[in-house]
């Protein structure tokens, strides 16, 4: 009898002394072994009432804030959203890396975060400086004086890396090998998966606010409508990595992001802020924007089957053979039903790695939400797919002035000479430069 008391009081003891992460990582495990036991008959488990309503309560207050905040940044034009769009790499990536800390292991390695931080401002130097350099040429007269910067810009920005890679190949530690490695290799799993990814969004501003906007919208709608579905309907579970994720709420919240996106993309076609390819980064909601649009953005009329205008004849008593659509909202449902059927995925991507390392939330920065990763894991893969389906299907082959320049600046003196007197000649010769001066004296 004494030794089992010994042994209770033993056990009591250990138990007292983990630290505060472990205890959280123990209640994480067994609320989640609960859950799976609850669910095990394909049911989702219901939550305390009150707990569930104040929950909602919260959720959807943030909800409006996030999508305020959101339309505010989109009325302050590209200048603004790539800002945004930073800060949001920034936090993602600090939530990410936070998540392989260890404090204990880190204070013996001095240079882990700086190296973290410093990897990440090599990265970021290396987009923003492409990005700065495709907005300026909209101002040759800037980009020819800054020119000699970016002619570099690629080779500068991979000898700043190598300056990292020799900065961390100089701080192994004997008996912490594996442990520096982990983190090297988890820091360029961050990068690529958040920083390289959320680089897409910024490549649809340049297209055309427009496709920047849809897909991001698509994903909120969706995660949104998933949630109230699943939330008054939800009874059957989805995927055991998500526990809350029901059918009834994919399906749902899939159908109305499909009807969403078809008549949103009609109304927004017209706006010519969003469609067109910002003159300049300073541009805002309220700025004069005209361009030539690309033509799936203008009305096509479209005859309708045979066997659907006879139907129509009888219940509306009137004969209808045509139908006027606009082709990008048919481009608009193949990316809805990718924001719908896929890019939740990244979400339950997202929901493996807080079970691999026995957190609920990736921050707790969102009040209702978790951290910026929980609400943005969809994003980033639907910004790139989105971006590659308008490169591989929708975006027009074309060259622009600002191009052109930009080609004539890396020239030498010798070459840019020869070209000039290329092109001279050519105008003169084809009568573009007699009948430009007659319209002009005209």
């Amino acid at each position: 009898m004494a030794m089992g008391k010994k042994g209770s009081n033993s056990n009591l003891r250990s138990g007292s002394g983990d630290s505060p992460a472990k205890l959280r990582q123990r209640k994480s495990h067994s609320k989640e072994v609960t859950e799976v036991a609850n669910t095990a008959s394909g049911t989702v488990p219901q939550d305390d009432s009150k707990k569930r309503w104040k929950n909602w309560r919260q959720r959807t207050i943030f909800t409006f804030l996030m999508i305020g905040g959101f339309f505010t940044f989109i009325a302050l034009g590209p200048l603004s959203i790539m800002l945004m769009v930073l800060c949001l790499q920034v936090l993602i990536y600090r939530e990410v890396i936070s998540l392989s800390s260890v404090p204990k292991k880190e204070r013996d390695l001095p240079w882990s975060r700086a190296m973290n931080v410093y990897f990440l401002g090599c990265l970021e130097y290396y987009l923003y400086g492409q990005n700065i350099h495709r907005a300026l040429k909209r101002h040759p007269w800037l980009e020819a004086h800054l020119q000699p910067m970016f002619a570099h810009h690629t080779f500068i920005s991979f000898s700043m890396y190598l300056l990292g890679f020799v900065w961390f190949v100089s701080t192994l530690r004997k008996g912490y090998y594996r442990f520096q490695m982990g983190q090297f290799a988890w820091t360029h799993m961050a990068l690529a998966l958040v920083v390289m990814q959320s680089q897409f969004m910024i490549e649809n501003i340049f297209e055309g606010i427009f496709w920047f906007f849809l897909p991001i919208a698509l994903v909120i709608v969706n995660d949104i409508f998933a949630y109230v579905f699943g939330f008054f309907f939800g009874r059957h579970q989805l995927i055991e990595l998500s526990p809350k994720k029901t059918w009834e709420g994919y399906i749902g919240g899939g159908l109305t992001t499909m009807v969403f996106g078809f008549v949103f993309t009609a109304l927004l076609s017209d706006w010519k802020f969003m469609v067109c390819a910002p003159p300049n980064l300073h541009m805002t909601v309220f700025s004069d924007v005209q361009c030539d649009v690309n033509p799936v953005f203008v009305p096509r009329d479209y005859r309708i089957p045979s066997v659907v205008t006879a139907v129509l004849s009888a219940v509306l008593h009137r004969t209808i053979t045509t139908v006027t659509i606009r082709p990008v909202q048919f481009h608009s449902l193949a990316i809805s039903a990718f924001a719908s059927l896929i890019a939740p995925f990244g979400g339950f991507f997202a929901s493996g790695v807080k079970r691999a390392f026995n957190i609920k939330d990736f921050g707790n920065s969102i009040p209702g939400h978790g951290g910026v990763t929980d609400r943005f894991d969809c994003q980033f893969i639907m910004a790139a797919f989105s971006h590659t389906y308008f490169t591989s299907f929708i975006k027009l082959s074309t060259v622009t002035v600002g191009g052109v320049f930009s080609s004539f600046l890396v020239l030498n003196p010798e070459k840019q000479i020869e070209l000039y007197h290329s092109i001279q000649e050519y105008l003169q010769t084809s009568g573009s430069v007699a009948g430009a001066v007659a319209n002009t004296t005209a």
